[in-house]
């Protein structure tokens, strides 16, 4: 989702669109126009059936702030909090009418900061209800709903759909750039759960789209295409999983001794359990500080193994075997408890990072690369945590074809993402280093890696962003584009070009 640019006035082709700023819509509670308002947001402010906040107001602050506070200071001319779709039909028109720029927000953590703009920001957050029916085997959200309020709604159930980790993370932008989550070596991607969106369009209407319907072009790119490159989706529909087994949550950490062994058995544990474990497995250091030290770099692995303990301890036991861990939680529970031990908020604050794909395994060469990289790290006050995280993303993903979706990276079985963080208390040189530092070692790593990057992990600075999120979908994903937005009216740094 990311700031698109205004376009000269067009026609609409919903039916009864002239009248969607007539101020005497049944059903809209009209509110008078604030003294301060800006006379061409007035009949905007007093149509939507949400709220407009302009700069100055209560929960303007709040409204405007991203997750990553790179860009904080990007300060949206006007936040429209979407009560429904109406509201986002109203937006679009508008931005279009007055040639301003806009951006699409769901829950804020683009992290190349492309759900922020200096135009009109819509924000579809408020849209957040999530209900489901179980004899249809059926889940709906809105487009609003994060993976917190997708929990909170199933979690007195024994169905799921497969999502992310981060509570706050919304579920739009998830479920469009793909969906990696700890269910998805077991259960797929959130995409692959996916059989029915509505999305308002370039052109007001509103549709929906599934793999049978004349939209179906469209809901193909929209499992894995990312978010804002088609219109705004305004609803989600997918088919639930049973979950009503229990798991093994497993969260381990060992001492900085013979790191290349323990990572390459962790990567052959998770092939030989391509479908039963999901692991996120990464080395860091122990301490703050500048080129921290072999001895200082720790390996740890988390995530959960579909079956019971003793079958996890069996599946765990070589690298528990090879080095005595200093941390070692290993605990049998329902699925429901185990995603709620493995969420995270991380990233957060001010940072930057890259991505890419490992086809099958780091071998020890590239590991050694990856460890070199982490006694280079030239400090900050934050720990670094993430300099180097392998993302299982293979087993029930490798088995759909790389064409079936949008998401094209189905060759792969992990995620390799690298961070840098830094905080307010850091000078300015300090994050100019860390930049520096990730440049390098992504390049340096590359040699690894599939040309290939995860939309959900945009990097303004990944050099042939367009095939490295898309490879060989995308010359269908622009001639859909072409279709569904001839104008370009969703256009932003790294949107999908239509030419």
């Amino acid at each position: 989702m990311g700031d698109s640019k205004a376009l000269p006035r067009r026609k609409f082709l919903q039916a009864g669109a002239a009248l969607l700023y007539a101020t005497s819509m049944p059903g809209v509670v009209q509110a008078a126009p604030a003294l301060h308002t800006p006379k061409n947001l007035r009949a905007l402010r007093n149509s939507l059936h949400g709220r407009l906040i302009l700069p100055g107001e209560m929960g303007y602050a709040m409204a405007a702030a991203p997750n990553n506070a790179r860009y904080a200071d990007i300060l949206p001319r006007a936040v429209a909090m979407c009560a429904d779709a109406h509201d986002v039909q109203l937006c679009l028109r508008w931005a279009a009418d007055h040639r301003e720029k806009f951006a699409v927000r769901s829950g804020g953590h683009n992290y190349a900061g492309f759900s922020t703009t200096t135009g009109l920001l819509i924000d579809v957050k408020a849209m957040n209800k999530v209900w489901y029916d179980l004899d249809k085997n059926r889940g709906y959200i809105l487009a609003g709903a994060s993976n917190q309020n997708m929990a909170d709604a199933f979690s007195g159930t024994n169905f799921a759909i497969p999502s992310g980790r981060c509570p706050t993370v919304g579920a739009s932008g998830l479920v469009l750039g793909g969906g990696w989550g700890f269910s998805a070596t077991h259960a797929g991607l959130t995409c692959d759960s996916l059989v029915r969106t509505e999305i308002v369009l370039a052109n007001g209407q509103q549709v929906s789209a599934d793999a049978q319907g004349p939209h179906r072009d469209l809901f193909w790119a929209l499992r894995g295409g990312g978010g804002g490159n088609f219109g705004i989706n305004t609803a989600f529909s997918f088919d639930l999983h049973e979950v009503k087994d229990d798991v093994t949550i497993f969260n381990i950490v060992w001492p900085g001794e013979k790191q290349i062994e323990l990572l390459t058995l962790l990567q052959e544990i998770q092939s030989r359990y391509a479908t039963q474990i999901s692991t996120r497995t990464k080395a860091y250091p122990d301490a703050p500080g500048a080129f921290p030290r072999r001895e200082q770099l720790q390996v740890t692995t988390l995530g959960q193994f579909f079956g019971p303990l003793d079958k996890a301890l069996e599946a765990l036991a070589p690298a528990l075997k090879l080095v005595k861990p200093i941390k070692q939680d290993i605990r049998q529970m329902r699925y429901w408890q185990a995603r709620d031990y493995l969420i995270t908020d991380d990233p957060n604050g001010m940072y930057d990072l890259r991505s890419s794909y490992v086809a099958e395994a780091l071998p020890p060469q590239a590991l050694e690369t990856m460890l070199s990289y982490m006694m280079k790290w030239p400090g900050g006050s934050l720990l670094p945590e993430n300099m180097g995280i392998l993302f299982a993303i293979g087993g029930k993903v490798r088995e759909v074809a790389t064409d079936a979706t949008a998401y094209v990276h189905r060759n792969a079985n992990y995620i390799f993402e690298m961070e840098c963080a830094w905080a307010p208390i850091d000078k300015p040189d300090v994050m100019r280093r860390q930049q520096a530092w990730l440049t390098e070692y992504f390049e340096a790593m590359q040699p690894y890696m599939l040309p290939q990057s995860y939309v959900n992990f945009p990097s303004r600075e990944l050099p042939n962003w367009a095939r490295a999120y898309y490879g060989s979908n995308l010359e269908r994903l622009k001639r859909v584009k072409r279709q569904y937005d001839p104008a370009n009216l969703f256009s932003f740094a790294q949107s999908i070009p239509n030419v």
